[in-house]
């Protein structure tokens, strides 16, 4: 009989130890998830400012050769500023229905792929 009268306690335990075990477990997600969508955002900052860097330093180079071909360093300027706004104007045309999309889609998948 003594023993019967310690299972209800035995439950307890098991369920409170299972509740903290649960607890300790959704902890250990978030921090992994929080931990890989900061290391996405500095990974993402870091390409975009090296991104940066290589369409300035390039667009500037072929502009002035360009100009330099065409004898007139206006001229080229011009002509590779209205290349990149044509850029900028395809990327914001196909912003919301293609990339915000396929964006989400890649998030969502990494946020709930299981190692």
């Amino acid at each position: 009989m003594n023993s019967e009268e310690h299972k209800p306690d035995q439950w307890v335990n098991n369920i409170t130890d299972l509740v903290e075990t649960y607890r300790r477990l959704i902890t250990v997600q978030v921090v992994q998830h929080t931990s890989l969508g900061i290391s996405m955002c500095i990974l993402g900052i870091l390409t975009s400012i090296l991104a940066l860097f290589i369409f300035l330093f390039s667009g500037l180079g072929f502009a002035w050769w360009l100009g330099e071909y065409l004898n007139n360093m206006k001229l080229g300027f011009f002509i590779i500023g209205g290349v990149y706004a044509l850029m900028f104007l395809i990327i914001v045309l196909i912003s919301r229905n293609v990339l915000m999309p396929l964006i989400r889609n890649y998030i969502i998948k990494k946020v709930y792929e299981q190692d």
